[in-house]
């Protein structure tokens, strides 16, 4: 199930991603923590919280590379360090560099105006600047244009029609340019359009003559559109446990990252463990950009007001296409990161610029890389890791005992397994899901379901208001006004700010006038 090389290399040093962190007195010897990362991965692997590949190097060492499980299980295709997968938003990074390139050649600054590459563009106020450091205060991509792919259900969409749409309907910004920031896939979008403009060349070519062959990234590319997608598997609905590859499902009915298949610049590059770090190592040595110009990249953005931009109490930023952090102790350690994530897929590069080290990884379970990426770190530093919860969910199994037997025998299952705390959990994120996914169903035989479901999660979690808020949303699709009423109240006794809630209350008060 697995492939792993160990290198022999020296100590690294990764805190703790946001979180205050202290260093060992004597850390043990690089093969012992190597050793510990590999039997915490194996763990990983098999409770299924891991499903890929994943590289750890120090100062221009591989210490660690390894990959667990299978690219293509339907064949038996195990993962390696040249397994092929899509960096989703860790292209992003790419794309800065593009533009740090172009700018470094004096074809363009990066406080120039968009509408001095880009004419037709109808924020005059807007630079490209505040596109890489998403502040640009765009309409978000996937909400812009999720009434045309519904319109439109078997078209894949390109950067061209994104921003016809955009001209087209100018719609308001959320905020002033440089004075909010928020994470947007249409900044790097029109970043890609930008690099068209200024090259005189097509996106896909410029990165692949500028970045990828000037990196020595052989095996590495822009997925464009009607090109196929790299393998990945999800479970779909929570009443099923067996992944299932992306690629079989309706994507008329799932979220299968099907419609924005020919998005460029804000992801859509593919490429391997062993391409990205070649990568890290053209970055490091200069050979793809001035040091200084990524010095800027990795500089906290500082917002109009003059105030450095944080996420909430962390230490945590954005720069030009990466996120970046400080560790909360001595000696202070500086982190630079950006991480992916498309239905079936996860991603991450990590990059400590004080001690050298960097961790690559992607998973294609649809897994959460960023609490690999922290274990790894905590381990490398003789921190234990994270804990990560390893039990089944009862979700899960529940569902499909509804499924199968019916109500009486899902609520024996639950009941059964719900006492075994060793090795299942009860999450009510998850049961929430499951009744919606039950509701969503097209066939009308899976609304009794989402209501069994949506009633049993109040009573496991009286306090949480959002429980009564999905119940009164079944009750209200089984036509069911006086209880769906009810629910609604009691929603928003508990959780006052639910607008949504109060807006769908009003409106059953009035049908029943």
């Amino acid at each position: 199930m697995k492939r792993k090389t160990v290198y022999p290399g020296v100590l690294t040093s990764l805190l703790v991603l946001f979180t205050i962190t202290t260093f060992g007195q004597q850390l043990a010897p690089v093969q012992q923590r190597v050793a510990r990362i590999d039997s915490f991965l194996t763990l990983m692997a098999h409770h299924q919280l891991f499903n890929g590949s994943i590289l750890v190097a120090e100062k221009g060492e591989i210490v660690y590379k390894n990959s667990f499980g299978y690219a293509d299980r339907n064949h038996s295709i195990k993962h390696t360090d040249t397994t092929s997968f899509n960096l989703a938003s860790l292209s992003k990074p790419f794309t800065s560099l593009a533009i740090l390139q172009l700018a470094h050649q004096e074809k363009l600054k990066l406080d120039d105006l968009v509408t001095s590459h880009l004419p037709d563009f109808p924020y005059q106020e807007m630079s490209v600047r505040h596109l890489l450091n998403q502040t640009s205060g765009l309409p978000g991509l996937e909400s812009s244009e999720r009434e045309y792919i519904k319109n439109h259900p078997q078209e894949i969409i390109a950067n061209e029609t994104v921003y016809a749409h955009l001209i087209a309907s100018k719609p308001p910004l959320s905020y002033n340019p440089g004075t909010q920031w928020s994470y947007n896939n249409m900044n790097y979008l029109i970043l890609a359009l930008i690099v068209e403009k200024v090259s005189v060349t097509d996106f896909a070519t410029y990165m692949q003559k500028n970045i990828f062959e000037a990196a020595g990234m052989k095996n590495t590319y822009i997925r464009t559109t009607g090109m196929p997608n790299t393998t990945r598997y999800n479970r779909p609905v929570m009443y099923e446990s067996a992944f299932r590859n992306v690629d079989s499902l309706d994507h008329n009915r799932y979220q299968t990252y099907y419609h924005l298949g020919g998005i460029t610049g804000s992801n859509n590059v593919v490429s391997t463990i062993q391409d990205l770090w070649s990568f890290d190592k053209a970055l490091s040595a200069g050979k793809l950009i001035r040091p200084e110009l990524m010095d800027m990249a990795f500089t906290p953005l500082t917002l109009a007001d003059g105030k450095t931009f944080r996420m909430g109490s962390s230490t945590r930023s954005y720069g030009l296409g990466w996120n970046i952090y400080n560790s909360k102790t001595e000696p202070v350690q500086k982190f630079v990161f950006h991480d992916g994530h498309i239905v079936g897929l996860s991603t991450a590069m990590h990059k400590n610029l004080t001690s050298g080290q960097t961790i690559i990884l992607y998973d294609n379970m649809d897994n959460n890389p960023i609490q690999l990426m922290i274990s790894v770190s905590n381990i490398m530093l003789g921190i234990a890791p994270l804990k990560i919860r390893q039990t089944g969910s009862i979700a899960r199994i529940y569902g499909e005992a509804l499924v199968s037997k019916g109500i009486d025998f899902g609520a024996a299952k639950f009941n059964e397994l719900r006492s075994d705390t060793l090795n299942y959990h009860v999450d009510e994120s998850e049961l929430n899901r499951l009744g919606y996914d039950f509701m969503n169903q097209p066939s009308d035989k899976f609304l009794p379901l989402s209501l069994e479901v949506f009633k049993l999660n109040t009573i496991l979690y009286p306090k949480s208001g959002n429980t009564y808020d999905s119940y009164a949303n079944a009750f209200e699709k089984a036509g069911k006004k006086e209880e769906a009423i009810l629910m609604y109240r009691k929603s928003i006794a508990l959780s006052p700010r639910n607008e949504d809630g109060k807006k769908a209350l009003m409106k059953l008060l009035e049908q029943k006038e």
